[in-house]
């Protein structure tokens, strides 16, 4: 029984996302490849590793197979096979209410707006980086929130950068890559995310990449099966040997680094179902408090001290998604929110010839396979999917409107005061 789940629960995504990700041997990167991909890496590996613990030894197997017992495995699997049953059941109802739409030449985002969000976002950087410069390059710790809220303050200045980048090059769909990363716009990201790798800090930084590529392969033209293939390998290998620098080990454990992610991710988990159990229904009362994450770190430096900490077990500062949503919305609740999120992806997919559906649609996308799958909600869903994602792109073109408005012949005409003889009689 625990094998047969155990192959459902790996075949029937795989299957889902190459039905929805590849035709013809190219490749689009959506919501469905990275959710899919979050989904089998942070909550199928550790089904996987405890199921066959018997047969493999790691350096955790003793630990796990105490916390994990044996009399969980199976709730646990069918849990998150019907979760992702009910997100295929979501997504196929989407595709199907909100089907894709020709591309074509949709609103863009003023250029004086978007220079003027780079230069915040650069002004913001040098202000957080001279604000947290003690505790931006010291050796990450356990326990050492500091370090995270510096590097958390770059971080967020770096996804601002990088929106800004992003939303120019969904007006610029026809624009050769060399002549895109040359533009200014690009430059301040790239340098922010090439500190932010030799500080050690990847998953951002990642996700952004990501990002890049959903926008490719939705926007401009998919890539071949193989060549994704290869350039996930060497993601991994790269991204890997980052984490074993940051750590002190051999570049050589790169890929045991990549693998000990989600198991470090997962003691929350095992903790959580060994001493909790799985609940039907709970309310979201904690994700209420979670909002608070909204205040900029900048204007709330010591934000991370006044968030409520999620009632569970945290070893290594990552909080296991399904312990979030076990907390927060108990099993039949997560079945509703896994039916109705990909419709919402859907119906942004369906829009992507204007700047705002594109920007919301691939930003939260990128942020799925990663961030979704392993950070606390006040992380994930509030700060990266909401106000990341959704939030600041809305202000921006917002803004943009308002500022294309003021600088339209309309506007000047109107604020000059009326020629002399004009309207005597």
């Amino acid at each position: 029984m625990e094998y047969l789940l155990l192959v459902l629960a790996i075949v029937i995504p795989c299957w889902y996302a190459y039905r929805q990700s590849v035709s013809g041997g190219r490749v689009e990167i959506n919501h469905v490849t990275t959710l899919t991909f979050g989904f089998l890496f942070y909550w199928v590996t550790p089904l996987a590793v405890r199921i066959l613990s018997v047969h493999i030894d790691f350096a955790l197997a003793r630990l796990w197979s105490v916390y994990f017992r044996e009399s969980l495995i199976v709730p646990y699997a069918l849990c998150c096979l019907g979760l992702f049953l009910c997100f295929m059941l979501g997504d196929g109802l989407g595709v199907r209410w909100f089907p894709a739409r020709p591309l074509t030449s949709g609103e863009t985002v003023p250029r004086l707006m978007l220079s003027l969000v780079t230069l915040c976002g650069c002004l913001l950087l040098l202000y957080s980086g001279y604000l947290e410069r003690t505790n931006l390059f010291r050796h990450p710790e356990p326990g050492m929130n500091a370090i995270g809220a510096a590097r958390g303050a770059v971080t967020a200045c770096l996804v601002l950068l990088g929106c800004a980048a992003l939303m120019f090059s969904v007006g610029q769909r026809r624009t050769p890559w060399h002549k895109l990363l040359a533009n200014g716009y690009f430059l301040p990201p790239l340098v922010v995310g090439a500190v932010m790798l030799w500080l050690g800090s990847r998953l951002y930084v990642a996700s952004l990449l990501l990002m890049f590529l959903i926008y490719q392969t939705n926007l401009r033209q998919r890539l071949s099966l193989r060549w994704v293939v290869a350039a996930g390998l060497l993601f991994a290998l790269v991204f890997g040997a980052i984490g074993s620098w940051r750590e002190g080990s051999s570049p050589t454990s790169a890929l045991s680094n990549v693998l000990v992610e989600p198991m470090n991710g997962s003691l929350s988990l095992v903790h959580y179902l060994r001493y909790r159990g799985i609940s039907w229904f709970n309310a979201p009362t904690a994700l209420m408090g979670d909002f608070k994450n909204l205040v900029p770190t900048v204007l709330m430096p010591d934000k991370y001290k006044r968030l409520k900490k999620p009632d569970a077990y945290i070893p290594v500062g990552g909080l296991h998604s399904f312990v979030s949503f076990n907390m927060n919305f108990g099993l039949a609740g997560t079945a509703v929110f896994w039916l109705l999120w990909p419709m919402l992806f859907r119906y942004l997919k369906s829009r992507m010839s204007d700047v705002l559906p594109a920007t919301v649609y691939i930003m939260g996308s990128g942020w799925l396979a990663f961030t979704f799958f392993r950070d606390m909600f006040s992380i994930s869903l509030v700060k990266a999917i909401f106000e990341d994602s959704v939030v600041i792109p809305c202000l921006i073109v917002v803004l943009g409107r308002l500022l294309t408005a003021a600088c339209s012949p309309e506007a000047e005409s109107a604020s000059l005061p009326p020629a002399e003889g004009v309207g005597a009689g």
